[in-house]
């Protein structure tokens, strides 16, 4: 059921809590915040990687085909989770602020980091084509949309920034009936959406319109609690939905003559949705397992959770240099004895990398603030 919800005076102008702590007081981070961006950041990573085994049914054991299409059922709403906790956090914050600080103070952070990584993967895509590098042409090729595959949900979270204030004036304002009745019909949009694909809009405005949801839908699921026994049923719920998503998708795989078919895979699609809210409600859940409330486990955890984003950024440059094999070896999703293994050491490696370059960059004033998300 749903907790209490802090409700905005009427008459007050319009502001935006924001979840930055005071420059005086540091707000103590929320670890199920970190475990799920954690999550979220190693399980976007490892898609990326194994992503060719998928994309090759034909290429592959069927094992090991099953394996990787399994994985990629749990890894889908991944990029939803992401726009789930930026709900939780910005909807249900305490901090009062007027709309265009908020919006500065936040597009500040990331449209730099954003840009200059656009044009990093710009130079990269150039080289890959072996064609001359235009800066120009980079330009307008990040004012037209992403310079690499995974950088659309940048475009994504600066839409959800421009809409926060006026999405976080209805939910201050509206009661639980109306936020379930709010996702009731977003989630008919989508599954509409599923099952009639022409009605679907294309383009940022599209993307935006249906991962909104999901930023409401965070917001209500950090303020509801469950029992001990309905997240079992939560759990059961998961896999369920794990199993149908990787079928599906193996079904219309094989009919397709192995060329791999997401349909059931699209992060805003109705099965994904939901897969999205019971991931988040189990790991919401974390604290109260032993082994979390042991140090290491959680200063791991919050150092994952705490670069997820800047990993997010890097993981496909890192990706790229080792598969081309530019450190003077190569790893990738076919390194070693088994796809498992070339897949789970190519991900720490460029885990690693990841972390360890943001490190680095960190150390240098000027460089970080042009190459790091804070």
């Amino acid at each position: 059921m749903f907790l209490g919800m802090p409700v905005q005076a009427p008459n007050r102008p319009l502001t935006i809590l924001s979840s930055e702590p005071s420059p005086r007081h540091h707000k103590p981070r929320i670890f199920y915040v970190d475990m799920i961006r954690a999550c979220a950041g190693l399980l976007v990573v490892a898609c990326h990687v194994f992503a060719p085994i998928c994309a090759g049914m034909n290429d592959y054991s069927t094992a090991n085909w099953w394996f990787f299409n399994l994985f990629d059922s749990v890894i889908r709403p991944c990029a939803s989770l992401y726009v789930m906790i930026s709900g939780a956090l910005f909807l249900g914050s305490s901090r009062e602020e007027q709309y265009f600080e908020f919006i500065r103070r936040r597009t500040s952070k990331i449209v730099v980091p954003f840009f200059a990584w656009s044009m990093i993967y710009a130079v990269m895509e150039s080289r890959m084509r072996e064609e001359p590098f235009s800066f120009g042409g980079a330009i307008l090729q990040f004012l037209q949309g992403p310079t690499e595959y995974h950088l659309w949900f940048m475009y994504l979270i600066l839409g959800l920034y421009l809409v926060t204030p006026f999405v976080r004036r209805f939910v201050q304002h509206a009661r639980p009936s109306e936020l379930q009745g709010v996702l009731a019909l977003w989630l008919g949009f989508l599954t509409l959406e599923f099952l009639f694909p022409e009605m679907g809009g294309s383009g940022p405005g599209g993307t935006l319109l249906n991962y909104s949801g999901f930023f409401i839908l965070g917001y209500v699921l950090d303020k509801t609690y469950i029992s001990d026994s309905k997240l079992n049923g939560v759990i059961l719920f998961w896999v369920v939905n794990v199993l149908v998503c990787a079928a599906a998708t193996y079904v219309l795989t094989l009919g397709h003559g192995g060329e791999l078919d997401e349909k059931f895979y699209g992060g805003a699609t109705p099965l994904v949705a939901l897969q999205a809210g019971a991931v988040f409600l189990m790991l919401k859940r974390a604290d109260s397992l032993p082994f979390f409330q042991r140090d290491w486990p959680r200063a791991i955890i919050t150092r994952l959770g705490r670069e997820s984003y800047n990993v997010y950024l890097m993981h496909a440059f890192f990706i790229w240099v080792l598969t081309k094999g530019f450190l003077g070896f190569a790893l990738s999703h076919d390194t070693g004895f088994s796809p498992v293994f070339g897949v789970a050491l190519t991900t720490v490696a460029v885990l690693g990398c990841s972390l360890g370059l943001t490190f680095l960059l960190k150390k240098i004033p000027v460089v970080s603030k042009l190459f790091v998300l804070s």
